[in-house]
């Protein structure tokens, strides 16, 4: 009896694996398509800026000064990248003599924009507000007016002082594009 059970059980089994492998040989076909949007680019803008003094003393390099001595200039800054800015300018020296710290004989500087004064007073404090709106290749002219003032008594002589005029550019707010 127990070998009848057993061969039945055996040809069950059999039976169930017989049924699962016919199910599992059906297949089935579906359609299938395909859409691209081939070579997209997203190219970043290029922000630079130039001024036509570059070089050490290009702005001005005056020796000799005595009290009451004025030095005009002109500085030309230029969009040389492809994306509109405004800009910027502040002042940095190394060396602090009294041509650079006394702010009242000391070094004095007027700086316009056209017609419009941007800056006047003490060199070392110098702080050019935010420009307009310099488009690509265009350009932006400044007139500084550097003076020495006339009070300026004794302790002034054989002082030499060196600074820096930075530009700093800001490119203008993203747009939806």
């Amino acid at each position: 009896m127990r070998k009848l059970n057993l061969l039945a059980g055996m040809a069950l089994a059999g039976t169930v694996l017989i049924g699962l492998t016919a199910t599992a040989e059906k297949t089935s076909a579906s359609f299938t398509a395909t859409s691209t949007n081939p070579s997209n680019t997203a190219d970043s803008a290029t922000l630079t800026m130039s001024n036509d003094k570059p070089n050490a003393g290009d702005l001005v390099s005056v020796t000799n000064l005595v009290p009451g001595d004025t030095m005009a200039r002109t500085v030309t800054i230029t969009n040389t990248g492809n994306v509109g800015f405004t800009y910027v300018g502040s002042v940095s020296a190394v060396a602090n003599t009294l041509l650079w710290s006394d702010t009242t004989n000391g070094l004095q500087v007027t700086v316009k924009r056209g017609t419009t004064t941007l800056y006047s007073g003490a060199l070392k404090n110098l702080s050019i507000p935010a420009s307009g709106t310099i488009a690509a290749a265009a350009t932006d002219t400044l007139t500084f007016a550097f003076s020495f003032p006339s009070g300026a008594g004794n302790t002034f002589q054989t002082l030499s002082q060196d600074f820096t005029v930075t530009y700093t550019a800001t490119q203008l707010a993203g747009a939806a594009r």
